[in-house]
C-alpha cells in the first residue's frame, strides 16, 4: 500500500531520508527517474543515501519492455 508520495527533483536527500520516511513509516524508497538507473555513479550516491532498513528502487519513469 502507498502511504506517501513526494514529488522532489532532488531525489533522495535528507529531509527524506531522516523526516519523511520516519514519520511515515514507510519500509521502501521508490526513486523514479530516467537518468539515476543508467549512472552507476549517481545510482551508488542514492543508494548510500538512503534509510538504514529501505528498501530502495531505482527505475526509469518511462520503463522499456
Amino acid at each position: 500500500m502507498i502511504k506517501f508520495i513526494r514529488v522532489d527533483h532532488r531525489l533522495l536527500h535528507g529531509q527524506t531520508a531522516l523526516s519523511w520516511y520516519g514519520a511515515t513509516h514507510a519500509n521502501c524508497v521508490l526513486i523514479a527517474n530516467d537518468d539515476v538507473p543508467n549512472d552507476p555513479i549517481r545510482k551508488a550516491t542514492t543508494k548510500m543515501a538512503r534509510p538504514v532498513g529501505a528498501k530502495l528502487v531505482i527505475m526509469p519513469i518511462q520503463k522499456k519492455y
